[in-house]
């Protein structure tokens, strides 16, 4: 938007570090590297007097209709589901409650401090990329009993098309964690977790705290409220209230990242919120009286 020209752009952050979720994720192991798709753009905002950066401070609705500004736009990100809801039963799972002491989300691990109270975890990664098998290797390398349970065919299947599996589970394996796939969790209590392998035989496991990578849900709240109450944002000077990223639906970051610079540069479009065709190809037209020669091969 800075660049577009937009001369008062507010960026309001509830956390502490901007950068959302890779405020976290660039802990875990191996991806540290990843920390530059946050600080890269921080960088630039610093050198640029449009855009002025509010962290530790959460808007709510009347913060919003308070502020003034004609456009909002949400990046309220995602989460992980606190109660196992998941793409395998599209249902949560019986017992899973991140409010519990043996039940843990990514979130409460590495943003929250949340100890598991055991040394035996067991990870339910529905996820299948780098969340679930990078906290498996970080609580091994903190010496916890680690056993990873997937439905996939394999663990991480896609890290396999960015081409880290392989080395990804080899490393896993020689760390000590213990890979089980297709199988999946049904249900959590104290001590235990119960599952069923994918030729439908019952599984019983024996652990201390159960964590759960199983999907993430937007946290879209604000969005919805804004939305709902059109005429009080009306009154306030609103014209347009638009979400992009994980707020839309949880994505990978490349996606996310990309959605908030589609918006930009069509913040004024007839509708920004709809994103314009993309333009393909380049046609070439060659003069019908020059045709190009053909070569017999």
């Amino acid at each position: 938007l800075a660049r577009r020209g937009i001369r008062k752009i507010m960026l309001v952050d509830a956390a502490n570090v901007p950068g959302g979720s890779l405020a976290w994720i660039n802990r875990l192991p191996g991806l540290g590297e990843w920390e530059r798709v946050a600080s890269e753009r921080v960088r630039e905002l610093t050198q640029t007097t449009s855009v002025e950066l509010t962290l530790g401070h959460q808007f709510a609705f009347e913060d919003v209709l308070a502020h003034g500004a004609p456009t909002i736009v949400i990046a309220t990100g995602s989460s992980w589901a606190h109660n196992g809801l998941n793409g395998t039963t599209h249902s949560p799972i019986a017992g899973a409650d991140a409010e519990l002491p043996h039940v843990l989300t990514p979130e409460q691990l590495m943003l929250e401090s949340k100890e598991p109270p055991g040394e035996r975890i067991l990870i339910v990664d529905c996820d299948g990329y780098f969340v679930g098998a990078g906290l498996a290797e970080r609580l091994v390398l903190g010496k916890y009993s680690v056993q990873l349970v997937t439905p996939f065919a394999e663990v991480a299947p896609f890290m396999s098309m960015t081409l880290e599996g392989t080395r990804v589970r080899r490393g896993l394996v020689k760390a000590g964690v213990e890979l089980t796939p297709g199988h999946m969790v049904h249900a959590i209590e104290p001590g235990k977790a119960y599952g069923r392998d994918n030729y439908g035989r019952d599984v019983q496991w024996a652990t201390d705290a159960v964590v759960l990578v199983t999907q993430r849900v937007s946290c879209d709240e604000l969005y919805r409220q804004l939305r709902s109450r059109s005429e009080e944002c009306e009154a306030a000077g609103i014209k347009g209230i638009y979400r992009i990223g994980d707020c839309v639906a949880p994505r990978l970051i490349a996606d996310a990242v990309f959605d908030g610079r589609r918006l930009a540069e069509e913040i004024d479009s007839d509708d920004p919120s709809v994103a314009l065709p993309y333009k393909r190809e380049n046609r070439v037209i060659e003069s019908p009286a020059q045709p190009r020669p053909i070569t017999a091969i």
